[in-house]
């Protein structure tokens, strides 16, 4: 029953709720390496992970079509990106989502250039499974307290949705700094 609710997760944290929820996955798959071998989590959290993908692909192709966004898909700059990520979509999409790159460009990109979908999720899982296998080797070895794993991921997810707030305190900090700026040349002039 536990493998389904890790599974389920991977479904849920991969989807469209992916960029709020960056580093769930990692902290879930660290404390599942405490119950399961880590090849059983990296096979099963491939396949959740690339369900949701499926699903992506499929939110962003509908996304695409619609008449508010074709000004943004026939932009320059979005067409190079396609150009670009069709060069080697495989092992550009392999890489990515192997890597720590936010794998939300790939995500994007496929659909945008009708990359075929089977093609895609084979390079999500080629890319997927060896990630997952690393961390959940890790989490074996390193075995990481739970209340660590669950005050990052909650640290980091409040990170990226306090960002707007974040970005807001420091342009107002930037306008008060060029007032107090501005002020001290004055003075200094006088």
């Amino acid at each position: 029953m536990k493998l389904v609710g890790f599974v389920l997760l991977a479904l849920f944290v991969h989807g469209p709720l992916s960029p709020i929820l960056p580093t769930a996955f990692e902290a879930t798959l660290l404390y599942y390496a405490r119950l399961y071998p880590a090849w059983v989590l990296a096979l099963l959290g491939t396949a959740g992970a690339s369900i949701a993908e499926g699903i992506n692909y499929r939110l962003i192709d509908w996304a695409a079509e619609l008449p508010k966004l074709a000004s943004v898909r026939s932009g320059r700059v979005v067409r190079w990106s396609v150009a670009a990520f069709l060069r080697a979509p495989f092992w550009t999409t392999a890489f990515v989502i192997f890597s720590p790159i936010p794998d939300s460009a790939v995500r994007i990109l496929a659909p945008l250039g009708h990359y075929p979908l089977p093609q895609f999720l084979a390079a999500v899982a080629v890319g997927r499974f060896p990630r997952l296998l690393i961390i959940a080797g890790v989490g074996v070895l390193v075995r990481p307290p739970t209340w660590c794993l669950v005050s990052g991921t909650l640290a980091i997810a409040a990170l990226v949705l306090g960002r707007p707030r974040l970005d807001t305190a420091a342009a107002w900090l930037r306008q008060g700094c060029r007032a107090l700026h501005g002020a001290s040349r004055a003075a200094f002039r006088l």
